[in-house]
């Protein structure tokens, strides 16, 4: 049998973990979890999907029972242990670099059927 107390503790630790290392928002763990979507990589989603689930029944007095600790944890670590590699800073910075190469691509293509253009029409 597991305390509910400490496992909530458990789950808003892991939410507040999912919202500074990928900024997603949500009221509660599985909305969080939800919106991290593909971010996490599938054995963490089935492992933030179980703690869902584990949270469900460990608000219900009688299949609190059948919830072991052990198990818990062993989620909470999965889902712990790809979440601590993560680097947000470095995740900010790539999706900057990636907007600005992305933005430059776009203008070099632009001068060049720019160009293009003008040398069919004889501007050049």
């Amino acid at each position: 049998m597991i305390d509910p107390k400490l496992f909530q503790n458990d789950i808003d630790a892991a939410a507040n973990k999912l919202r500074a290392r990928l900024g997603v928002r949500g009221r509660n763990f599985a909305t969080r979890l939800k919106r991290a979507g593909r971010d996490l990589p599938k054995p963490a989603r089935q492992a933030g999907r179980r703690l869902v689930e584990l949270q469900a029944m460990v608000a219900h007095p009688r299949l609190r029972r059948l919830v072991s600790r052990t198990e818990a944890e062993a989620a909470l670590k999965e889902l712990g242990a790809h979440l601590d590699k993560i680097n947000a800073s470095e995740r900010r910075m790539d999706r900057l670099l990636g907007f600005a190469g992305s933005a430059v691509g776009n203008l070099l293509l632009l001068a060049v059927l720019l160009i293009a253009f003008m040398r069919w029409r004889g501007l050049i």
